[in-house]
């Protein structure tokens, strides 16, 4: 199933106008790969096994949990020291929010979703030639992959500047990554999202086709070793120089 330009206009009018300022980054980081992408309509309940992490301000500790069935037709993650994120088991998450919810006493600094344990490559929208900061873009990027929407805040109370930070480019198949699709999305918050606080937004995911073919890291070729070991052996010598 692919997704259909027509939907982006829709898309926009559901947005609204967004309550904070926003940005999103877009780096390679370690490269990805999978064997082909299945499902371009990727729903909540296709996301299962995607890694959710988050930190409250004041804390060094990162919690984690697995993307799963809340039930009441929602999937994601809920009930851990008060946070929650989910979207409906049903939705497509071109044309859905997803809806994150801080119902405890602290502030939260971020949230990070990593997708390769749940099959789950992130999509940007692509115009070309790059991604664009916000939104649709119209243009397909990967070969082989589909149209996307790059992270946008759509509703909630947050009402202050979100940072959205795309990291591990993954390549399909034979097609390498032109930079439109990743294995990981940061959403950091500054000034932190208060207590009781929610925010709403829209990035678009794809699924990878089986259990068996979760995105993994590319293993650098048998030529890239050499190149790194003739780097280091001639950092070493380098050093032995100028101590003599």
């Amino acid at each position: 199933m692919s997704k259909r330009l027509g939907t982006v206009v829709a898309v926009l009018m559901a947005a609204g106008s967004m309550a904070g300022a926003q940005t999103n980054t877009f780096s390679t980081g370690t490269t990805f790969t999978t064997p082909a992408i299945t499902g371009f309509a990727t729903t909540g309940a296709e996301m299962a096994g995607m890694l959710v992490s988050w930190r409250f301000a004041g804390s060094a500790t990162v919690f984690s949990s697995a993307w799963g069935n809340l039930g009441g037709g929602f999937f994601g993650v809920s009930g851990l020291n008060g946070f929650g994120l989910r979207m409906g088991g049903a939705s497509d998450t071109f044309t859905s929010n997803w809806e994150l919810t801080n119902s405890s006493t602290q502030r939260l600094q971020f949230i990070q979703m990593r997708g390769a344990p749940g099959r789950t490559l992130f999509d940007c929208g692509w115009t070309g030639t790059s991604c664009v900061n916000t939104g649709g873009g119209g243009s397909e990027g990967t070969a082989a992959s589909s149209t996307g929407w790059s992270h946008q805040q759509t509703g909630g109370t947050f009402a202050g500047t979100v940072l959205g930070a795309y990291t591990n480019s993954v390549g399909v198949g034979a097609n390498p990554d032109v930079g439109d699709l990743f294995e990981s999305l940061l959403i950091t918050f500054q000034g932190d999202m208060g207590a009781s606080a929610t925010y709403n937004f829209r990035a678009d995911t794809d699924s990878s086709p089986s259990g068996r073919d979760v995105p993994t890291p590319t293993i650098p070729e048998p030529s890239t070793y050499l190149l790194m070991g003739t780097g280091l052996l001639g950092l070493m010598s380098i050093r032995r120089k100028r101590k003599a």
